[in-house]
């Protein structure tokens, strides 16, 4: 984005160290026009507080100040000017994540489209398990659910949690709409293994009386 704006990049992760001691790190040196910038880069929107930062970083490093943010309110951005801080927002569309926050949307992208072609783990259900999934798929409401099973809304949000840890259920949060169907796919699941099971030992028996 800056580099599409005619700014040329010198250095990321840049620290301001002084008589060898490390004063503050600088997200982006930049230049444009001669002149050197000290870019913040927030992710969310700014503050106040992230506005001083820039400023201090920038004052210490001899550079001009420059924020880059989703967002910041008006009151922030006449504080920026009578600062000289330049404030660039950047698109919606953006997205400025951490590894770990990538690797958690990844993953659970991946375990919404194992689920919506029937390709999420399997495990051997309990007939308590099965029972439960059962009750969930039949109705719209969490109330309904929890009126059928006679049990509190505590002691459902404990089961999924078992279920979760099981393995039989995903880590993520789930909405109701998503469990019943996550619900429904596992009842399908189990009749077809048990149908596969079925035919095994009736193949086994016929493979004895061939033998």
């Amino acid at each position: 984005m800056l580099e599409s704006k005619g700014y040329k990049i010198l250095a990321t992760n840049y620290k301001i160290i002084s008589k060898g001691e490390s004063l503050a790190e600088i997200d982006i040196v930049a230049e444009k026009n001669g002149n050197k910038y000290a870019i913040e880069v927030k992710s969310g929107k700014a503050n106040s507080s992230s506005i001083r930062q820039v400023y201090a970083n920038a004052k210490l490093a001899g550079y001009k100040p420059l924020l880059i943010c989703k967002k910041i309110d008006e009151a922030n951005k006449e504080a920026a000017r009578k600062l000289n801080v330049d404030i660039m927002e950047f698109s919606e569309y953006h997205l400025l994540l951490e590894p770990e926050e990538l690797e958690a949307i990844v993953k659970n992208c991946m375990e919404e489209v194992m689920e919506e072609y029937g390709l999420a783990p399997y495990s051997w259900l309990e007939k308590s398990d099965l029972k439960f999934f059962k009750e969930i798929a039949k109705y719209d409401k969490i109330e309904d659910v929890l009126n059928s099973l006679k049990i509190s809304e505590k002691k459902f949000g404990e089961k999924l949690a078992k279920l979760s840890k099981k393995g039989v259920l995903p880590s993520r949060p789930l909405s109701f709409k998503d469990l019943k169907r996550y619900s429904m796919a596992i009842i399908s699941r189990n009749e077809l293994m048990l149908k596969i099971e079925h035919i095994e030992k009736e193949i086994e028996k016929i493979k004895k009386k061939l033998a």
